[in-house]
């Protein structure tokens, strides 16, 4: 059986659209008999630029705060790597936020 994972990402709203095409055109987020199966929402974020930092947004030593996208999917361990790339290549972030996390597998547990 294959181990499932599931992504986290961070991302400002203008990004949301390019990130979700890329990983919708590689049939990410498959569930079942469904692809494309992908969540976000509106979160709020906080971070400080430090030295050597080419922020996105805010100035460096000064906390930022800012509202963002939490977009979160499941994949497979063989898709793994395709989508940490296509998020990568589409996001605009020096420094992306992504959180991969191992599942359980539902099936296990009984009722």
């Amino acid at each position: 059986m294959q181990k499932i994972y599931k992504i986290e990402v961070f991302l400002p709203k203008k990004a949301l659209k390019n990130i979700r095409m890329a990983l919708y055109e590689l049939g990410l987020g498959k569930i079942g008999n469904y692809d494309c199966c992908l969540s976000w929402q509106k979160v709020r974020s906080s971070w400080r630029p430090l030295n050597g930092a080419n922020p996105f947004m805010g100035k460096i030593g000064k906390i930022e705060f800012a509202a963002e996208y939490k977009l979160e999917f499941r994949c497979s361990e063989k898709e793994l790597a395709q989508a940490v790339k296509a998020i990568k290549e589409n996001h605009p972030y020096e420094e992306v936020c992504i959180n991969v996390l191992p599942l359980a597998e539902v099936g296990q547990y009984r009722a």
